[in-house]
């Protein structure tokens, strides 16, 4: 639209494979309908948000903005009561 900037934010990462990760800098931090998502941006400049599943909160609860990490998705472990979904796990790491 002429005269108009087009708002784009920032994707989404919802990782699917064992091993896949995401390094960046913390550049924001979100209070969403489901609990706290991360912003990242990555070296090459894109912004990636993070979902809000539980082991991901629990463990970038110390991270804060400025902080470059690295998360890395490990995998699924199955619930412990029939019927749930399974954990999504992940490994964090935040450079000293």
């Amino acid at each position: 639209m002429e005269g108009y900037k087009e708002v784009v934010g920032a994707e989404f990462w919802m990782p699917n494979t064992v091993g896949d990760t995401l390094k960046g800098e913390v550049i924001a931090i979100i209070d969403g309908q489901f609990g706290k998502q991360y912003d990242i941006r990555k070296e090459d400049g894109a912004k990636i948000r993070t979902p809000s599943h539980r082991v991901l909160q629990s463990k970038m609860s110390e991270a804060k903005t400025g902080d470059n990490v690295v998360i890395e998705y490990s995998g699924e472990e199955l619930p412990k009561v029939k019927g749930n979904d399974p954990t999504k796990m992940y490994k964090i790491f935040v450079r000293e």
